[in-house]
Order: C-alpha cells, then structure tokens, then sequence
C-alpha cells in the first residue's frame, strides 16, 4: 500500500509532489504560482500546450507572450 495523500494548501498533494518541479506539481494552483513567478518563455509555451489545466494554460500563454512582447527591441 503507498503512503497517503497529505493536506497542501486546501487541496490533496501526493507523495510524488515533494519531489517534482513546480510547474509538474498535481496542484494546478501550485503550477499557476509558478508561471506567475517564471521568466522561462520556451517552458511557459510548453505549459500553455500541454498543461491539464485550462486556467494554467491560459496563464502560461499570457505570461509567455508578456516575457516575448518584453524582449522585443524598441
């Protein structure tokens, strides 16, 4: 039997989540924080492809273009 889920921030974090990086976190809120706090444009369009969460998708997509449009020369 594996060890059992315990309480993260009002939602259920399993084991594996001690050792994952945020934006692989099973908490989707956990993941949104990260793309809010991220700088990393290529993981952010990843994320706004492939993340299970539409809200982090969307996140990622907005953060990614922000950090792209802020690259732009002037």
């Amino acid at each position: 039997m594996g060890m059992p889920n315990s309480t993260y921030g009002g939602g259920i974090m399993k084991f594996r989540d001690l050792f994952v990086a945020k934006y692989l976190h099973s908490d989707p809120e956990v993941r949104l924080k990260f793309v809010m706090n991220s700088n990393d444009a290529k993981l952010l369009r990843q994320m706004s492809e492939k993340d299970e969460d539409e809200k982090v998708r969307r996140a990622a997509e907005e953060r990614a273009d922000s950090l792209m449009a802020e690259r732009q020369p002037a």
